[in-house]
């Protein structure tokens, strides 16, 4: 029986998973959520030069606030959980190569990193344990002179609070949770340059196509 072949991926053209869940001030839910809505319109809005998804590498991405001591909606069980006096963004995505490039992407548009700034200011950190809300990675401090002036301070930041794991890539089987993927090494820029049309079905400016999605429909279990 013959060895199956190794396919070493590289770096850059790895999936990883993005699973932030920042403590923010009780009762920021709806200007957190807003924030980073936004960070996202002004990224798709306002690209420089070029793709800005090809940039970023974003598959997909989740953004959820939860109030303090609220239970998950429409589950049965424990769910997504604030810590106790705080409010909670959670944010998940899948994105391509490194997690600091990834990040980094977005400081390039003005919009983007003002509300990034923006949100910094409605993290709390004060009284979680082993967290210092005032040292040189905390909200805190970075939100002082932005993001764009403590680049490093903001991935540390959002490490402490990333479950995801940027060293821990799709296909890997030793980390602390299974994240597999159908097509490694398919990036969001390879999809783009070599899906036919791609520039029609998902034009990089808003507003040439829009679309409608219809409700799908739920199991029968009754």
């Amino acid at each position: 029986m013959s060895t199956p072949p190794v396919i070493t991926v590289p770096i850059t053209d790895q999936q990883h998973l993005l699973f932030l869940f920042i403590p923010l001030k009780k009762g920021a839910l709806a200007e957190a959520l807003l924030a980073a809505q936004s960070v996202r319109e002004a990224a798709i809005a306002e690209t420089p030069v070029g793709d800005f998804r090809k940039t970023t590498g974003v598959h997909y991405f989740t953004i959820y606030v939860q109030a303090d001591g609220a239970p998950t909606p429409g589950i049965p069980v424990p769910g997504f959980q604030s810590y106790p006096g705080k409010d909670v963004l959670v944010v998940m995505s899948i994105y391509d190569g490194q997690f600091d490039d990834y990040i980094g992407s977005f400081f390039k548009i003005k919009k983007v990193v003002e509300n990034l700034d923006r949100l910094l200011k409605l993290i709390d950190e004060e009284g979680i344990p082993g967290v210092d809300p005032n040292g040189r990675t905390s909200a805190k401090f970075i939100s002082k002179k932005g993001v764009v002036e403590n680049k490093a301070a903001f991935y540390c930041l959002l490490m402490r609070y990333n479950f995801g794991d940027p060293v821990f890539s799709a296909g890997d089987k030793n980390g602390k949770y299974i994240f597999g993927t159908n097509f490694p090494g398919l990036t969001v820029a390879k999809v783009i340059d070599n899906y036919p049309n791609a520039d029609k079905i998902w034009p990089p400016v808003p507003g040439q196509v829009s679309y409608n999605f219809p409700k799908a429909q739920k199991p029968d279990c009754e």
